[in-house]
């Protein structure tokens, strides 16, 4: 790679001309600080649709994979994502636990204080 593609690629990357290429864009698609972050992304079909229209901006622009500008808006803080935060994994586990703890809940049938309080023989 030539010094002077090494420089442009570099250069996209500053906050500041990151800034610059971002700004107008929040304009563009309306997006409002709401206290959650720049760009607050959930499973809002909108947020999700905006995001991927400002990172296909952006990446057409500064000439950047929409991974790569995607990556460094979020070590900025100026991207959240909270799509991605709590793993699949993690919530089967949650579900698995409160079956778990259901069933300790139960009554078992063949429990004496069980038939005597639903008059059962």
């Amino acid at each position: 790679m030539s010094d002077s593609n090494e420089a442009k690629v570099a250069k996209w990357m500053e906050k500041e001309t990151l800034a610059e290429h971002l700004e107008p864009l929040l304009e563009r698609y309306d997006v409002k600080y709401r206290g959650h972050g720049i760009i607050y992304v959930d499973h809002e079909q909108y947020n999700i649709v905006t995001i991927q229209q400002i990172l296909a901006d952006l990446s057409s622009y500064l000439g950047v994979s929409k991974e790569l500008i995607r990556s460094r808006l979020i070590e900025l803080g100026w991207l959240i994502d909270v799509r991605r935060v709590l793993p699949v994994q993690d919530s089967a586990a949650r579900v698995i636990d409160n079956l778990e703890s259901w069933a300790v809940d139960e009554p078992e049938e063949d429990d004496p204080e069980m038939d005597e309080q639903y008059d059962r023989d």
